[in-house]
């Protein structure tokens, strides 16, 4: 058993599992169901609050099986329990997957609206001070990748992986699989629309698959991580410049 394994936890010191990133999962999409319950009846009317629990509602939970996993159950080290490693190669990896992954979100995006654009990003109104471009910027092009790929490639990957009752590799792919659905699934749970979820969804399966893949074959978060980074920013990044 080594460290670099993304199948199966790092010693046996280690009890997490997927029950763990059961919480994880099940908390954010309750809160997320809440919170536009609240925004539906009324409740939630100041754009700032609304946008910053459009994250915490998701981040909170995910966090919370990242670290209750790893500090109550696991190892304490985020690198030995999830591959929070990073090499030089990853760079590469992590471009050209974050590259090639935001072409097919795109091709699907033409597909389904007709235009470019998801509607997931908007800077009117209060996006236009200081303070809240760089919250708009460094929550979905920093803190977002982190938080998520330490879950999904992290934590849901190695628990699938871990209790598939098959060789390494089928449980690997079967993990893949498994991490980009639930991963997909997050992201489409407040869609508005059958095309959303369907544009929304296949755009954040492809990516989830292909970020989950080479962290299964590096047995590193580094290369996922630069991917995400790529992948959010090219929606972002534009957006924010007009």
């Amino acid at each position: 058993m080594t460290q670099a394994t993304p199948a199966t936890p790092p010693d046996r010191r280690v009890r997490w599992g997927l029950d763990d990133a059961a919480v994880g999962a099940v908390g954010a999409i309750l809160l997320v169901l809440a919170a536009d319950w609240a925004l539906g009846h009324g409740y939630l009317t100041d754009p700032r609050v609304v946008e910053v629990l459009s994250y915490l509602v998701v981040w909170v939970p995910l966090l919370g099986s990242i670290l209750g996993a790893c500090y109550l159950r696991g190892s304490r080290s985020l690198a030995r329990d999830f591959g929070l490693r990073f090499r030089p190669i990853d760079l590469l990896w992590g471009l050209t997957i974050g590259l090639l992954t935001r072409v097919v979100a795109s091709l699907a995006e033409i597909a389904g609206y007709g235009r470019l654009g998801t509607g997931g990003v908007t800077l009117d109104g209060p996006a236009h001070d200081a303070w809240w471009i760089a919250l708009s910027l460094l929550a979905p092009v920093l803190i977002a990748p982190l938080i998520e790929e330490l879950y999904f490639r992290g934590l849901v990957l190695r628990a699938v992986a871990a209790a598939t009752d098959a060789r390494r590799p089928v449980a690997l792919a079967v993990a893949a699989v498994v991490s980009a659905l639930v991963f997909a699934l997050l992201h489409v749970i407040d869609a508005r629309s059958g095309t959303a979820i369907l544009v929304v969804g296949a755009g954040t399966f492809v990516f989830g698959l292909a970020a989950a893949s080479v962290t299964a074959i590096t047995g590193r978060l580094g290369g996922a991580m630069i991917a995400h980074i790529v992948f959010n920013g090219l929606v972002v990044v534009p957006a924010l410049l007009g």
